[in-house]
């Protein structure tokens, strides 16, 4: 009899690794499938219409995401000083949240330059302001902090 109940130990406890097992492999394929899938940004998208993605990109953590098309809209638009200040800032504001401050720093840092060159007169003072704020939130220059500020 004793021999018997080892044996059902056995089956229960093999079938539980084989449960296991399947239910890791079902959540990593979920994950995989959650992964980015950035649609390509068709050639006469707008400007709003690729802010429109990097945001909603940038809302769901999609931190890639939101970069790329930050990018493309640098590239697509490169003479426009409006827009590029804007990506520059939300480019630097996505390394301020995940916590790589030194990128964050000199992102903003160049964000702030811009604004003390003389075309920077005709920029909307919004990306300005938020640069000095989350300035004023980094760390010191060195300090290695594992996650972003509030």
């Amino acid at each position: 009899m004793r021999h018997g109940s080892i044996d059902g130990l056995r089956n229960k406890a093999h079938f539980s690794v084989k449960f296991g097992v399947k239910i890791i492999l079902a959540l990593s394929l979920a994950l995989i499938s959650c992964a980015t899938r950035l649609e390509p940004v068709p050639e006469n998208a707008s400007s709003a219409e690729i802010i429109q993605r990097a945001q909603e990109r940038s809302d769901a953590y999609d931190w890639k995401g939101a970069q790329y098309y930050y990018r493309t809209l640098q590239e697509r638009f490169p003479d426009d000083l409006n827009l590029q200040v804007t990506a520059m800032y939300e480019l630097a504001f996505i390394e301020y949240k995940q916590g790589h401050y030194e990128a964050a720093r000199a992102g903003l840092q160049e964000v702030l330059a811009l604004y003390k060159k003389p075309e920077g007169a005709s920029l909307p003072q919004t990306w300005k302001i938020l640069a000095e704020k989350v300035m004023a939130k980094l760390p010191s220059p060195g300090t290695t902090a594992t996650s972003p500020a509030p």
